[in-house]
C-alpha cells in the first residue's frame, strides 16, 4: 500500500475541518466549544491526525497552539480540498442549472479597466444569476492565484509562473501599448514624436511589470534609457486623473482605449507605439 493510500484510509474530511477549526481559533479548547466538541475529543483527532501524517501539526505556546511548517503544509492542502469540494458542488449546480453558478475571476489592471467589465456585462446579459467575484492584480500575483485555486481563471498577460502543470495560458489576442497625453499636453496635438523627445517631459507609469519591461525593451532598442516616472502607481484611475491635467504622459493598452471608459480628452500620440502580445 502506498503511503497516499495508507494516509487516504486514516483521514476523513471531517477531521481536517477540525484542524482548520483549530488554525482558525489558535486554542484547541476554544474551537472545540465553537464546534460543539469536549476538548479531550479534539485533542484526539489532532493526535490521530499527526500519528497518521507522522509528524507534529501544532506547538503549543502562551497564547495556546500554533502550526508548525508540517501543519502549515497540511493546513494549506485542507483548504484547498475544501475549495475543490465547494467547487464541485458550485458546477453540479451550474450543470443543473445553466442559467446559474459562481465564477471568481481575476484581472490585471489594464483588464480590469478595459476588456473584463464588458465581457462580465455580456455574459450576464445571457446568464443574469450567474455570480462573479473579481479580483484585480498584477500578473504576476494573478498567476500565483490562479494555481493556488483562489481564482478560477485570470486574463492578462502570459507570466513564467509555472508551478503547477494545471496552469494553462490560452492566447487570446494581441494588444499594443500606446502612448497617450491629456488634450493639454505640449505634445497632444503633434503628428509624429520620437522616443527621445517624451523623455523631456514627466511620465506616471505603473510600478515594476510587464509594461515596465516592454518600455525598457523599446527605449533600449533605440540607445535610450527608460523614461523616469515622476509618478508610479497601478491605480488606472489615478493615471487617469494626471494624464487629465495636461502634465503627464502614460501608457495605456489599445484594449483600454476600446473598451474601458478612457477621459475624452486623453489623445493617443502619433509615434511611438509599442507591439506586445497578450
Amino acid at each position: 500500500m502506498s503511503p497516499t493510500d495508507a494516509v487516504a484510509r486514516h483521514v476523513t474530511l471531517r477531521e481536517l475541518r477540525l484542524l482548520l477549526a483549530v488554525a482558525r481559533s489558535g486554542s484547541i479548547l476554544k474551537a472545540a466549544n465553537e464546534i460543539g466538541l469536549t476538548q479531550p475529543a479534539l485533542s484526539r483527532s489532532i493526535a490521530d491526525l499527526e500519528g497518521a501524517f507522522g509528524v507534529r501539526l501544532f506547538d503549543r505556546t502562551n497564547r495556546g497552539v500554533a502550526p508548525t511548517p508540517h501543519g502549515e503544509v497540511l493546513l494549506r492542502r485542507a483548504t484547498g480540498v475544501f475549495e475543490e469540494l465547494r467547487q464541485a458542488v458550485n458546477e453540479l449546480r451550474a450543470l443543473a442549472d445553466a442559467a446559474h453558478g459562481e465564477l471568481r475571476i481575476g484581472g490585471t489592471p489594464a483588464m480590469c479597466a478595459g476588456l473584463l467589465p464588458r465581457i462580465i456585462g455580456t455574459v450576464r446579459s445571457d446568464r443574469p444569476r450567474l455570480q462573479f467575484h473579481v479580483a484585480e492584480l498584477e500578473s504576476g500575483k494573478l498567476a500565483s492565484e490562479v494555481v493556488g485555486r483562489s481564482l478560477d481563471l485570470g486574463l492578462g498577460r502570459e507570466h513564467a509562473v509555472r508551478e503547477s502543470h494545471d496552469l494553462v495560458f490560452e492566447g487570446l489576442f494581441e494588444d499594443r501599448l500606446f502612448v497617450v497625453a491629456g488634450s493639454q499636453h505640449p505634445l497632444a496635438e503633434r503628428r509624429s514624436i520620437s522616443l527621445e523627445e517624451t523623455l523631456r517631459h514627466h511620465w506616471v507609469l505603473p510600478t515594476e511589470g510587464a509594461v515596465t519591461a516592454h518600455l525598457q525593451g523599446e527605449f533600449g532598442r533605440q540607445g535610450l534609457a527608460i523614461p523616469e516616472a515622476a509618478i508610479t502607481t497601478m491605480s488606472m484611475l489615478v493615471r487617469c486623473e494626471l494624464i487629465a491635467t495636461g502634465s503627464f504622459l502614460t501608457v495605456m493598452y489599445g484594449s483600454v482605449l476600446r473598451f474601458g471608459n478612457a477621459p475624452k480628452s486623453l489623445r493617443v500620440l502619433g509615434s511611438p507605439r509599442f507591439q506586445c502580445n497578450k
